[in-house]
């Protein structure tokens, strides 16, 4: 058994009766904690558990592409399945639980005769994670979050459309400022009101794994257009521009939208939500941070 803490959730893998040890990729690594001797997990992953296939028909089916590979979620009425094919194949099933009770999921992906790649086994273990975490108004927002001043913001956008660029800019042209995460940061919605961001073992390209929190500021919509100008978005066209970054797998069903839904809303009446059409170039970050920052007082 290996136990992890991202975003303040822990979560354990474990392996079956032959106890092999779990293996751990170097992007999981910071995030491990020693013990149980902060009670129960969140949820835990078996990873080397037969899937049995169902022979019932699925609410909801959905074929979509990876970087590397495919997959194909089923939502069924009581369990999510989703299926991973990158140079091999797995199945990790994650069953629904009344509020209050440990997530017990299983996987085939370390079985007798599978030999998973960091693909497999980052993409399952994401699902698992954001699913796992929905109740708790957590989120992982794909975005690339900077910090400034013990301070943060997500810089949201389609692919390609220069979020990675944008905070690059920002450490470049504004003084004092660091990279937390560069592909999927975790988000949550906390009690009190704040919003806070935290680094998490998935970070894209960048691969900047930092297991730390950052509250946030602002959420920043990119868009690439001849020129710089940013604007404020109000309510509803900043629920737009967050719900896309979401985990579009998450979206397929009531339960789970309603979920990130709600999460959303708390988020966007805490934190304000703007909009940059930008060119690749310091004056877009000094721009945005100008603005943001004059904000805030």
């Amino acid at each position: 058994m290996v136990r992890f803490r991202v975003a303040e959730h822990d979560f354990e893998l474990t392996m079956g009766a032959m106890c092999r040890p779990v293996p751990v990729p170097r992007n999981f690594r910071v995030f491990m904690v020693e013990g149980a001797e902060d009670g129960e997990p969140l949820f835990r992953v078996r990873l080397d558990s037969p899937v049995e296939p169902r022979v019932d028909e699925p609410l909801v089916r959905l074929d979509y592409e990876l970087t590397v590979g495919d997959c194909t979620l089923c939502v069924y009425p009581d369990e999510y399945r989703l299926t991973i094919r990158s140079a091999g194949e797995c199945t990790i099933v994650c069953p629904f639980v009344e509020a209050g009770e440990v997530a017990h999921y299983y996987s085939d992906i370390l079985a007798e005769g599978h030999k998973p790649n960091s693909v497999m086994f980052d993409h399952a273990l994401c699902f698992a994670y954001s699913f796992a975490t929905l109740p708790h108004k957590t989120l992982l927002i794909h975005s690339s979050v900077v910090m400034k001043d013990g301070r943060a913001v997500m810089c949201l956008g389609e692919s390609g459309t220069g979020k990675s660029t944008h905070t690059r800019l920002w450490l470049e042209n504004i003084p004092h400022t660091e990279r937390l995460n560069d592909d999927g940061p975790v988000v949550r919605a906390m009690e009190d009101g704040r919003v806070v961001v935290y680094g998490s073992p998935w970070s894209g390209k960048g691969a900047v794994y930092r297991n730390e929190g950052c509250p946030v500021v602002a959420f920043l919509r990119l868009s690439q257009a001849p020129e710089n100008r940013i604007k404020p978005l109000r309510s509803l066209a900043a629920f737009g521009a967050l719900l896309p970054s979401t985990l579009p797998t998450l979206q397929k069903e009531e339960r789970t939208l309603d979920q990130i839904c709600g999460a959303l809303s708390d988020m966007i009446g805490s934190v304000p939500t703007y909009a940059l059409a930008c060119l690749p170039d310091a004056a877009a970050a000094q721009l945005s941070y100008e603005t943001i920052f004059a904000a805030l007082g």
